[in-house]
């Protein structure tokens, strides 16, 4: 068996093994949240929300929708470490902005609280 047989036998050996790879996990298969913000952020879409009064209030004051917190100011928004609390017991508190829009949440183990909303 010469070279190009065996690099043909190789890459069609690959190929196959990827498109297993890609049936069986999927979108999973390329995630990647090793930085500080993408790990809260991670975490806070698993984690089932609850906003306080403070934050139902301003969502209804300035026409928000509570989708629009949860699927594009908590996705896209970028966390302030120095602004944040992230090494309190038993919940760490985190201040998020996006755009003018500034959010502090409260991380707990079994849910998120959102505190405040703000611009």
């Amino acid at each position: 068996m010469n070279f190009s047989q065996r690099l043909r036998l190789y890459l069609s050996g690959f190929f196959i093994g990827l498109i297993f790879l890609l049936l069986v996990f999927g979108k999973k298969l390329f995630s990647w949240s090793y930085l500080p913000n993408d790990r809260v952020l991670a975490e806070i879409k698993i984690k089932p929300l609850k906003f306080s009064t403070q934050s139902l209030d301003f969502l209804k004051e300035k026409k928000y929708d509570q989708t629009y917190i949860t699927d594009t100011v908590l996705v896209k928004g970028k966390i302030n470490f120095e602004e944040s609390n992230a090494q309190a017991i038993p919940c760490p508190d985190y201040t998020l902005y996006y755009n003018t829009l500034k959010v502090e949440f409260t991380k707990c183990k079994d849910s998120v609280i959102i505190n405040h909303i703000g611009q």
